[in-house]
């Protein structure tokens, strides 16, 4: 049985506040619930008419069907340009409208209001304590085959052990939920609502603390953890059927995890940090059937144990921008496509195994420019000041079998535009060329020309790979 997505209240335990600077008196239950269904829902509502109308003018997976049609659909390269273009791609774009609100607003608020916030689950001064009910039901079925409802006992005394509950403030109109856990009532987890606005804060380094006194709590070792940060997300309504989500690294992330024993530091623990960073946001316009998408990573780190190889992967992205505009039947505008300051790296327990760099002698980065010729169908790609993008792949570090060539430089100034063949780029201005390791099987070509793919076989391996020829356009 689905749960309404606000059951995670329930269950958090992620990080912990000395306090919420609130002053105001707390709610009542009644005047909470009232501001639940009032605050709430015309969050969740507007939001609903946002995404309806907005994801019309999201840009469809056609929009690198021309990145297929060169690099192929199973190489390499094409398989991170996928990787990267992934957060600005929507669904096919003939496909039917979703059938269904995004959020069930009412059974989200019938939760909260009719489950979770009612005077019996009221202990006083806002705080709430979260029953065994919601927490550890279980459907069972009976000797004649009906489904029986029960409590399972071993949640529900772990439950207590825990103490979970939700403490109920108001700040200047702003509703503030705090997650309580353990004897001492830390507060792991912060929600704040106002009539605009639903909000989750994520403090890590309170997050540790939450997960030690637990640990304690249930008589369990403390796990062999290091976190520190804070992460916000946000989702605001900005007008009528207007929209806007986002996730904010308000405080630099870093987490660590080892096995107990194991130090922190070590090739056995798994790593991940970013910095302090407006992560990523997008903007939806039910009525304008428009949008805008920002990707804004800072500099991340991300190491896993025993990855590949049983070698250690060890990702350094220096970071990761653009902007992308869209309406209906408009150009998609993309703005400041970068991966920050340096060389993108990929290693395998410290030996590097994969490199990008993405305009090194361009500022790091480049604007572009996609539309469609209502005419023809036929795409057109413009980039300024230029695209230039450098890769370098070791097959020997990575283990695998090297496949007949690599692309390791991909070069566009100008425009190139899909052409009446399937297999065909035609190059409309500038110029448009690959290079790969080994030479021989890329290609350069100027304004006027056209550039073919064919699938090939490698005569000496008997293996697959995409044959390029530069001539006229057919």
């Amino acid at each position: 049985m689905r749960r309404p997505i606000t059951s995670l209240l329930a269950v958090a335990a992620l990080s912990s506040f000395a306090g919420l600077g609130c002053t105001d008196d707390p709610p009542t239950p009644p005047e909470l619930r009232s501001q639940i269904s009032s605050d709430l829902g015309n969050v969740l509502h507007e939001t609903n008419a946002a995404f309806a109308g907005g994801t019309a003018s999201v840009p469809g997976t056609t929009a690198l069907a021309m990145v297929d049609r060169v690099l192929g659909s199973d190489t390499t390269l094409s398989l991170r340009v996928h990787e990267l273009a992934a957060p600005f791609v929507g669904g096919d774009p003939k496909a039917d409208p979703p059938a269904n609100d995004l959020i069930d607003a009412d059974a989200e608020i019938s939760y909260l209001n009719d489950q979770l916030f009612t005077d019996a689950n009221h202990v006083g001064n806002g705080v709430y304590q979260v029953p065994a009910s919601l927490v550890c039901s279980q459907t069972t079925v009976d000797a004649s085959g009906n489904p029986v409802k029960t409590i399972d006992p071993k949640c529900a005394d772990q439950l207590a052990k825990a103490d979970l509950r939700i403490r109920v403030a108001r700040d200047d109109g702003a509703l503030i939920f705090a997650i309580q856990v353990d004897a001492d009532h830390d507060e792991p987890l912060r929600f704040t609502l106002t009539h605009t606005s639903v909000a989750v804060t994520v403090d890590l380094d309170g997050m540790q603390r939450a997960i030690v006194a637990l640990a304690a709590v249930f008589g369990q070792d403390v796990p062999n953890i290091d976190l520190a940060g804070q992460a916000t997300a946000k989702l605001e309504i900005l007008g009528t059927a207007k929209a806007r989500a986002s996730i904010t690294i308000d405080r630099d992330l870093s987490i660590k995890a080892a096995k107990t024993g194991a130090t922190l530091d070590g090739p056995d623990a798994l790593v991940l940090t970013s910095a302090k960073a407006n992560a990523f946001s997008i903007t939806l316009d039910g009525h304008a059937k428009s949008g805008t998408l920002a990707l804004g990573l800072g500099e991340t780190t991300l190491k896993l144990p025993e990855f590949t190889n049983s070698k250690r992967f060890e990702l350094d992205l220096p970071g990761a921008t653009a902007t992308a505009t869209f309406a209906q039947g408009q150009p998609l505008a993309l703005s400041h496509i970068g991966l920050g300051s340096r060389t993108t790296t990929v290693s395998l327990s410290g030996v590097r195994a994969e490199t990008i760099d993405l305009n090194p002698q361009d500022g790091r980065a480049f604007d572009a420019t996609v539309s469609v010729d209502a005419a023809t169908s036929k795409e057109t790609i413009a980039v300024t000041p230029r695209l230039d993008l450098q890769v370098s792949v070791d097959h020997a570090v990575l283990g695998d079998t090297p496949p007949v060539y690599d692309i390791t430089r991909v070069q566009l100034e100008g425009s190139v535009r899909t052409s009446d063949a399937s297999n065909q780029i035609e190059v409309v201005t500038g110029s448009f060329g690959f290079t790969t390791n080994p030479a021989g099987h890329g290609f350069s070509a100027s304004a006027g020309q056209c550039v073919t793919s064919s699938s090939a076989v490698d005569a000496a391996t008997g293996r697959s790979y995409t044959q390029y020829t530069v001539g006229a356009c057919l």
